[in-house]
């Protein structure tokens, strides 16, 4: 399986360098579809029974239902959990007991493209305005915990109005343009293919990327951020991570070591930090401490 996966890669690879000179548009198009493509998740069995005891309902974006589910009590403040590329909204579900036990309505949901939701081209911006959409459909969602890419889809919802009280952002990239140049690089994509795509997206989606780059719009945002990355991190560098909390206004960074991108989710101290940080229980929290100086220190 292995093996059918690298010569389907490896053929990819040689259809983007002929492409690239011989039909440069086309080989743009395929390149934007492939990055707007989510891969297909893994899901264990187990996942189809994390959401027994949830109320599961779908929110209507852009012509697209995006699935979602929530427990807790409807009059409740609400947390919402936002997943990131390649994921789905059960990698979220660890956060959900330790938020009820605060007396917190909790809601997941699957982002464009991914799982349960419809579409099969997703990319940033959808993931921002997704997230949006569900919040507001819900109603009084006053945090959010968000991983990888749904971490910047938060913090570009929130320059964009969305209201919230605190946000805890796991594992988040800063650097768009550095994680579509690896992209390019997996796939033999030269520059001015790279280039050529990413101009293709900007058209789809009507802006240009550095309005999306997090260390732009950081340093304007004012809600209360924690962020929470692993040192070990393969897949977004932990240096990511800190250079956004280094721009967020007073937000505050926990380090871990050896839970990597994936694991960190089912961490007991990223969710015991998580659910502390929300609930105002933790120090960082509390709205007594002085605002913290540059780079954000570690806890």
């Amino acid at each position: 399986m292995h093996l059918a996966h690298e010569l389907h890669r490896i053929s990819t690879n040689v259809r983007f360098l002929t492409g690239s000179l011989l039909l440069p548009e086309y080989a743009a198009a395929l390149a934007e579809r492939l990055f707007l493509t989510p891969p297909a998740p893994k899901l264990p069995q187990s996942t189809f029974f994390d959401f027994l005891d949830a109320r599961s309902s779908f929110v209507e974006y852009r012509g697209r239902s995006i699935a979602t589910w929530r427990w807790g009590p409807l009059e409740a403040p609400a947390v919402l959990l936002a997943h990131g590329w390649g994921g789905h909204a059960a990698q979220m579900r660890g956060f959900v007991p330790r938020l009820l036990a605060e007396g917190l309505r909790v809601i997941a949901y699957d982002q464009p493209a991914h799982g349960l939701s419809e579409g099969k081209l997703t990319g940033l911006p959808d993931f921002a305005g997704a997230l949006a959409a569900v919040a507001g459909h819900h109603g009084n969602v006053r945090h959010v915990i968000a991983h990888s890419l749904g971490g910047v889809a938060t913090a570009i919802a929130l320059s964009r109005g969305l209201p919230l009280q605190s946000t805890v952002l796991v594992s988040p990239p800063s650097d768009l343009v550095g994680y579509s140049r690896q992209f390019a690089r997996w796939y033999w994509m030269p520059e001015a293919l790279r280039r050529a795509m990413q101009a293709a997206i900007e058209e789809r989606f009507g802006l240009r990327w550095f309005e999306l780059e997090v260390p732009r719009l950081a340093p304007r945002l004012k809600t209360p951020a924690l962020v929470i990355h692993d040192r070990n991190d393969a897949f977004v560098p932990w240096a990511q991570g800190a250079a956004l909390a280094r721009a967020w206004p007073g937000a505050r960074l926990l380090s871990t070591t050896g839970l990597g991108h994936g694991r960190i989710l089912e961490s007991d101290t990223t969710l015991r930090a998580a659910a502390d940080f929300i609930s105002g229980k933790s120090e960082v929290a509390s709205l007594a401490a002085t605002a913290l100086s540059h780079p954000a220190p570690l806890y």
